[in-house]
């Protein structure tokens, strides 16, 4: 049986945290950096980091939370959290500290974007407009917006997109209309080997052809000229071929009857 693991919480302010040299992540991006910093000024710091004593007395070093010590930094460098802001810590042992920050960056797993679409349209559902919701969460309205597009695609098809039934282009193909009836016949209407994006957007903006479309009936009225074109085509080829069997008779007969007129003198 695995020992219990003791875990005591702490309170550090930032300015008494450092990098911990034994955390296996050494890579962050900035704009990963900003985002999260905005996060956490809009709902709090929601998971805390895991930090073990430092060499220096009263300093701490972060073994499993690197972003977050990042991100805080960064808004106490815009003067938008004190430099000494209080950060609640969970402390552990030094022996176990490449353990953890493996541990943390290694088993999870990320969230599926089907239940981020959902989600994001539950926050507008709940009076958000997506330009407060784009500032919640440092990204741009375009993005929510297209989030909260694909959010609105009927339920049943986000379901056959969560179970991997279908890819992200063609459930991005169904935001271009809000009636989940028709996004729901257009799909089933479709054969798998033809669920194309443009397939998918076509009906859903009338694009598709119709039965009565007067270009269709331009197209019927062609038909006959194109099989009598068809046989024309085959009758020359049945003609050429009748001739061209013909050719090497001919020109044995030509040859014959050319010798004849010559001199024999020429003939020699």
């Amino acid at each position: 049986m695995t020992e219990a693991v003791s875990t005591e919480t702490i309170i550090v302010a930032l300015n008494r945290l450092d990098a911990d040299p034994m955390n296996v992540r050494k890579t962050y991006s900035e704009s990963g950096i900003r985002e999260l910093a905005v996060s956490i000024k809009a709902n709090g710091l929601l998971q805390n980091p895991v930090v073990r004593v430092g060499e220096k007395k009263g300093r701490y070093l972060v073994t499993a939370g690197g972003r977050r010590l990042a991100a805080l930094r960064l808004l106490a460098e815009k003067g938008e959290v004190p430099a000494s802001v209080p950060v609640e810590c969970k402390l552990r042992h030094a022996d176990q500290a490449t353990e953890i920050s493996l541990a943390e960056n290694t088993i999870r797993e990320a969230m599926n974007p089907a239940d981020e679409f959902v989600a994001f349209t539950a926050l507008a559902g709940e009076t958000h407009a997506p330009a407060d919701i784009a500032v919640r969460f440092g990204t741009s309205e375009a993005v929510v917006r297209k989030r909260l597009a694909l959010g609105r695609v009927s339920p049943v098809l986000i379901e056959l997109f969560r179970k991997e039934e279908m890819r992200f282009d063609q459930l991005s193909a169904f935001t271009v209309s809000d009636d989940h009836g028709e996004q729901e016949r257009v799909w089933a209407a479709l054969p798998a080997w033809n669920r194309h994006p443009s397939d998918i957007r076509a009906p859903l903006t009338g694009e598709a052809i119709r039965g009565s479309d007067k270009r269709l009936r331009s197209l019927a009225a062609l038909r006959p000229m194109r099989q009598q074109a068809v046989r024309s085509v085959a009758i020359s080829s049945t003609r050429m071929a009748a001739v061209m069997r013909l050719i090497p008779s001919f020109s044995n007969s030509w040859w014959r009857a050319s010798l004849k007129r010559l001199p024999s003198r020429s003939r020699r």
